[in-house]
């Protein structure tokens, strides 16, 4: 039975209503910027990538405020200031959308470190992969559910700014939980020290190389939207793709967790290899419209929940218990910074022709896979 289950519950409901509101302004950012408010492909690559890449040091300094100076204060903080998402509908230019997203996408990244940690502070290390299966589990199907009124309200044809205004309403509540969380406050005789930072296990750094590259290829979701969208011309289905890949995510995130598999073979198998054969499948097979691009948003989830699952427990077990929530930082910066440069190429190569920038990830995403193979031989070595 696991120990704290209700501070486990409490720290997942509180990322189901964020993605509950959040997720909308994920799914719509690429449509308002480059649909409705007319941005060039090449410059949306450009803008992601400094969206998710330079957000990467912004993950990075949030598991280290955490550490320093309370996990709890710092997820509240950060999660409190991403209900500014909910300005995004009442845009008029591109720079503006950016601005909006780009703050509140930030103050998602600067939460999610010491929200991590706060997970490992309240569970064993056995329970871990459990825990973050519930936490991925909840977290994503909010997000389904997210896109799916997102649907409907777009076939409904309402106005864009109400559609994103009453995202403010899940993300204050989850705010709201998260404040209630009996874990994350500072421990004076526990912070992390420079020499802990320095002593972080080697597998860890080859956890962080291997991410990085799979950043190439877990690029922004809006790609595949707007692709869908191209082949299908209508934005309501575009939409969709977002919730057939986030179903998948959530389903397998917590089967994942459940089903106690070895997290370093799970990470490479089904997440690096499946990921990159999802990728592969975006490139050719989009041309069959939603038949073809449907399937490889599911497959491209289920890669994704296991990396969810299973690179945030293995941190947890080698980081030092005064650290992991820089660990966990270290984790959002390695996959930030893969994403950054995945975004800016793919943005530039889709330009050109869109396989090419799904067949860069997919190769991407092979070299995460040959990392975590090499990681799994080294720990067998005596």
């Amino acid at each position: 039975m696991m120990r704290n289950r209700g501070e486990v519950l409490k720290i997942s409901f509180s990322a189901f209503f964020a993605d509950l509101g959040y997720q909308t302004a994920v799914v719509m950012f690429p449509l308002i910027f480059v649909v409705f408010l007319g941005a060039p492909m090449w410059l949306y690559g450009v803008v992601e990538a400094v969206n998710y890449g330079l957000g990467s040091f912004i993950g990075f300094l949030g598991g280290l405020l955490g550490d320093v100076y309370g996990r709890k204060r710092v997820a509240v903080i950060g999660n409190a200031v991403i209900t500014v998402v909910a300005l995004l509908g009442f845009s008029r230019y591109w720079w503006e959308a950016w601005l909006i997203f780009l703050v509140g996408w930030w103050a998602r990244n600067l939460r999610t470190p010491p929200r991590r940690a706060m997970l490992s502070e309240v569970t064993e290390p056995n329970e871990r992969s459990e825990a973050f299966g519930i936490l991925h589990a909840l977290d994503i199907t909010g997000a389904a559910l997210a896109i799916t009124y997102t649907a409907i309200l777009l076939y409904l044809k309402l106005p864009i700014e109400y559609l994103l205004a009453i995202t403010a309403i899940p993300l204050v509540i989850s705010t709201l939980i998260l404040s209630t969380v009996n874990a994350g406050r500072v421990k004076t005789n526990s912070r992390p020290s420079i020499a802990s930072l320095r002593a972080t296990h080697r597998f860890v750094w080859l956890i962080v190389l291997s991410t990085f590259f799979f950043g190439f290829s877990q690029y922004s979701f809006g790609f595949p939207v707007i692709t869908t969208a191209e082949f299908t011309h209508e934005d309501y289905l575009a939409v969709l793709t977002y919730g057939v890949f986030l179903m998948a995510s959530a389903v397998f995130g917590y089967v994942f967790g459940r089903l106690k598999l070895n997290e370093y073979s799970g990470l490479a198998f089904l997440g690096y290899l499946v990921g990159s054969v999802a990728s592969l499948g975006f490139a050719l097979l989009a041309p069959f419209g939603i038949i073809g691009l449907y399937p490889m948003a599911f497959t491209l989830g289920i890669a994704v929940a296991a990396t969810e699952v299973f690179e945030p427990t293995i941190i947890s077990k080698l980081m030092p218990e005064e650290a992991v929530g820089s660990g966990m930082g270290l984790l959002t910066f390695g996959r930030s910074v893969g994403v950054f440069l995945g975004n800016t190429i793919m943005g530039a190569l889709y330009q050109v022709h869109y396989s090419y920038a799904y067949y860069f990830a997919s190769a991407s995403s092979l070299i995460s896979f040959a990392i975590a193979l090499l990681l799994i031989m080294r720990m067998r070595q005596p």
